[in-house]
């Protein structure tokens, strides 16, 4: 049966890097969305709590209800509004609507990247229904559009964050509330940044090792995290010339033994331009020369993501929660 391994001590390296670079673990809040980029989401949050993660952020309430042991905060960033649970982003005016009494809500601000959030001169208006429906905000947060990018636009947009920190601290001052927790920064943000003066940071993609930035940026030390492995279900002995797979586009250059590992596309395992594969992804199956019992089909989804035109989380978030996943040291 193919299989996923997550390597412990590179998770923690990470986890450590992340840490030192925002001063604290305190500082630091997990994205596992989306089973943690494709990781599993249990298990990365077992392994975040181990190392003293306290926030983690999640997409929907079904995924903060499957970690909500782990953590003293969950943030859900696409929530349905019907849980006082955990803590909820507001991304419109549309949804106050939806908030209900004793909820904590993070109001999320358009600063730049105009996919979701309230606009700045929302803000007031925005603190008023909440307040008014019982309600309580307990964060405001932004999310940086180039951070990742060879140019200036994120210095542009932490201007615009740094209006709205202002609008929120003047609104408080003035409504006798307390001031809401801060929080900006992507992964992306954190390496490339030497401070940041935020609550906390939310770092997805660097946790599991990776990162999206030109070379010009430097280098940075993560490590995967994830490997994916196959497991051979049929060997067979092949003549020159011999063509492999669906439309036979595998040609063999020599007399080989050919395999077949139980990996797919069904499983999330991308269907082009894989190196060293035989002939074309099969839904269920993939061919290689060789005999080995088993095979290392992803050790650093970086280099199959360049292979398909595509980035790291493109590759890490298809593979199938089904295929078991496996900690080690």
């Amino acid at each position: 049966m193919s299989y996923i391994t997550i390597n412990k001590v590179n998770f923690f390296h990470n986890l450590e890097l992340l840490s030192k670079k925002l001063g604290s673990p305190d500082k630091l809040a997990v994205v596992l969305k989306d089973n943690s980029y494709g990781h599993d989401l249990t298990l990365i949050a077992k392994l975040s709590k181990e190392f003293g993660i306290k926030k983690a952020v999640v997409k929907n309430e079904e995924e903060a209800k499957e970690i909500e042991e782990f953590f003293e905060t969950i943030i859900v960033l696409n929530p349905n509004f019907k849980t006082k649970n955990f803590s909820l982003v507001l991304n419109s005016k549309e949804q106050l609507k939806k908030i209900k009494p004793s909820q904590k809500i993070h109001i999320k601000v358009d600063t730049g990247m105009h996919r979701n959030g309230i606009m700045i001169n929302e803000l007031k208006s925005v603190f008023k229904s909440i307040m008014k429906s019982g309600a309580k905000v307990e964060g405001v947060l932004t999310h940086f559009r180039s951070a990742d990018e060879l140019s200036s636009e994120l210095f542009w947009q932490e201007k615009q964050w740094s209006e709205v920190k202002n609008k929120v601290k003047d609104i408080c001052k003035k409504q006798n509330l307390p001031l809401p927790l801060f929080h900006s920064a992507n992964s992306a943000t954190v390496l490339r940044k030497n401070s940041y003066h935020d609550d906390f940071a939310r770092c997805g993609i660097a946790i599991y090792g990776y990162h999206e930035m030109p070379e010009s940026y430097g280098e940075f030390d993560l490590k995967p995290v994830l490997k994916l492995y196959g497991e051979k279900i049929s060997s067979r002995e092949l003549k020159k010339g011999s063509r492999v797979g669906y439309g036979g586009v595998g040609i063999l250059e020599k007399d080989s033994i050919v395999s077949t590992y139980d990996i797919g596309y069904s499983d999330g395992f991308l269907r082009n331009l894989y190196p060293n594969l035989l002939g074309k992804v099969s839904m269920d199956s993939v061919s290689l020369l060789g005999n080995s019992d088993e095979v290392c089909l992803i050790n650093d989804a970086k280099e199959l993501a360049k292979l398909n035109n595509t980035i790291s989380y493109d590759v890490l978030v298809k593979l199938h929660p089904n295929i078991p996943r496996i900690s080690k040291l």
